[in-house]
């Protein structure tokens, strides 16, 4: 059987041929925006992945996770990553930060542009790499080949170290005891916690289909939610509730804006964090069998129905909040303020605090199936030892080795640390980390423009313009820089911590040091003292996984290998280990009988 066979349906690429009414319309409305290239046939979709695939991880052409992200999923993904706690707590922080209303609007439009060119750089990654999961992971490999290892190296130690998902399970925790009238505390909200993030990645290991669905159910339930409290705050707004003089808030709603640069940045910080999850979607693009479709129109969409729908709930709070002073006291509580003051009994916080709950149960589904698809993606790399427990996806078709490790890291986090200090220290650091890489991953799309035109490949259906590109490096630029910005309550203590306000900043680069250390030991050091040198050996498994590792080829051998080895050159391992293969002389180019080789002329282009 060809190793590499060939989809042999196209008919989603065809431009001549309408794909549905909606993506039509989204087509004239975003390619005056992000600008496109004409896309000559789907041959040269795959002729980029292939050539991708030769310089990195192999691309699995069959993909053996399945095929569960259609339209709907995809949408919801977007909708369960962006949709989390954030918006039913934010907007009294965000308007205590600014200082007034006005301002707060500006923050929440402007976070959402921000959040819109940070999801058309990677719209633009999914047209050169449509088979490829696990988002950044694969593409900062794309982008930087040079120097070999170091990135997949880097990116596969920061993610296993601050791979954290926890605060979605602690959440639902919190808002389950108080819609249960229990008082929460520390450690009733962390059992709680490390019981639902163990059913749902029980469930993800067993079914991603049906993690999906239930996902797909749970966004839902948030849309249903967000619109109930939007179109509340328009009856608020009418004068049809208990709430008297409505409109107060939104009377000189400029005044008391801060001018404090802090305050502005923290808030900027806020509400780009509740625009955040996006990229949940784009870790399980090669489980689409239709992304350039989805991708390029309905992602961005759904990016703007959040926007709406953020606009219309913000607006509620204030209009049914109570005063702006109340509003800037409730601090994470101001969805709560609205129920109370519009509905006036206790049974309405209950509901809203069992639909925040389900809530933050649908982003940490979602977070937890994209996860284990960026951790799976590491292993494929070939950088992380045992590398088949990261690849393989026996018996139900799932990452069981990945859904673990993100099981044991997040159970760690959630009960190692004390309450207070030491847990905000680490989820500060998390947050820090994937600051730095995705300004590395922006400033990659150039990096990879590059590598196109020195191929003469060019754009593959999506220009992101440089302006916009410009612009998402700044912000990140921002973000990083204001994290050493001194606070303004006269010390240098933290606003979550009781020490130094940067040491978050400061132990995350030195991880990022730490990491490049290692590997300047580990592919350079270690193997000129040890005479040989390292090479990747990509493999074949028994389902049908792809992945490569990183062998040790003896001085004396090397001539011979590089001459018998070609980067396409995949081992069908079958059942068998990789340390066994090796061993036996498998990788021998006197034992062909196990590799397969893949010529590129065997490529088809049609």
């Amino acid at each position: 059987m060809d190793l590499w066979c060939r989809e042999r349906s196209f008919s989603h690429c065809d431009r001549s041929r309408p794909i549905m009414s909606l993506s039509n319309f989204a087509t004239k409305v975003l390619s005056p925006i992000v600008g496109q290239s004409e896309i000559k046939d789907a041959g040269d979709f795959y002729e980029s992945d292939q050539e991708g695939s030769l310089r990195g991880t192999p691309v699995e052409q069959e993909n053996p996770l399945g095929y569960n992200v259609d339209t709907v999923t995809a949408v919801y993904l977007v909708l369960s990553g962006v949709i989390g706690t954030g918006i039913f707590a934010t907007p009294g922080s965000v308007l205590k930060s600014m200082g007034s209303v006005g301002a707060s609007y500006v923050l929440w439009v402007s976070g959402f542009i921000v959040a819109l060119f940070q999801v058309f750089v990677y719209i633009e990654y999914v047209t050169y790499f449509k088979q490829r999961s696990g988002g950044e992971v694969a593409y900062l490999e794309q982008a930087y080949p040079r120097p070999k290892f170091l990135m997949p190296t880097l990116f596969a130690a920061i993610t296993l170290v601050f791979s954290y998902l926890n605060s979605s399970a602690l959440a639902f925790g919190q808002f389950i005891l108080n819609a249960a009238e229990v008082t929460p505390t520390t450690w009733k909200e962390r059992g709680i916690g490390t019981g639902v993030l163990s059913a749902v990645v029980i469930g993800a290991a067993i079914s991603t289909k049906w993690s999906l669905k239930v996902s797909n159910v749970l966004g839902f339930v948030k849309v249903v939610t967000l619109l109930f409290i939007s179109i509340s705050g328009l009856v608020v707004l009418g004068g049809h509730t208990r709430i008297k003089n409505s409109h107060a808030n939104f009377q000189n709603a400029w005044e008391g804006t801060t001018t404090s640069g802090q305050a502005i940045a923290n808030a900027i910080i806020k509400t780009s964090f509740s625009y955040g999850g996006f990229q949940y979607a784009f870790n399980v693009v090669g489980e689409s069998k239709n992304p350039m479709r989805i991708y390029r129109y309905f992602v961005p969409g759904t990016m703007l129905l959040i926007f709406i729908l953020y606009i219309l709930v913000v607006t509620a709070l204030f209009a049914g909040g109570g005063s702006v002073q109340a509003i800037k006291a409730s601090n994470n509580l101001a969805a709560t303020l609205f129920f109370k003051n519009t509905f006036g009994n206790e049974s309405a916080v209950k509901a809203l605090d069992s639909l925040v709950a389900l809530s933050a149960l649908g982003h940490l589904i979602a977070a937890v199936v994209s996860q284990s698809r960026a951790l799976r993606e590491c292993g494929r790399q070939g950088v992380l030892p045992f590398p088949k427990i990261w690849v393989q996806s026996k018996p139900f078709g799932t990452p069981i080795g990945p859904l673990f490790f993100v099981w044991l890291v997040n159970v760690i986090v959630m009960i190692a640390p004390p309450a207070g200090d030491a847990y905000n220290f680490i989820v500060d650091l998390g947050g820090f980390s994937g600051y730095i890489f995705n300004l590395i991953l922006v400033i990659g799309l150039l990096l990879v423009r590059r590598q196109r035109k020195a191929k003469n490949l060019g754009y593959a259906g999506w220009k992101t313009p440089l302006p916009i590109i410009i612009i998402t490096i700044l912000f990140d630029l921002f973000v990083i820089a204001v994290s050493f910005v001194p606070p303004n309550n006269g010390t240098l203590i933290g606003s979550d911590v009781t020490f130094f306000y940067a040491t978050y900043a400061l132990v995350s680069i030195g991880v990022v040091g730490i990491c490049i250390l290692y590997y300047v030991l580990w592919s350079k050091v270690l193997p000129r003292v040890g005479g040989y040198q390292q090479r990747y050996f990509s493999y074949r498994l028994a389902n049908g996984e792809l992945g490569r590792t990183v062998i040790k080829v003896p001085n004396s051998e090397l001539a011979e290998w590089d001459e018998t080895h070609k980067p396409e050159d995949i081992a069908d391992l079958g059942e068998e280990s990789i340390d066994d293969f090796v061993k036996r002389g498998g990788t021998s180019f006197r034992q062909r009988a196990n590799v397969i080789r893949v010529e590129s002329k065997e490529v088809d282009s049609a």
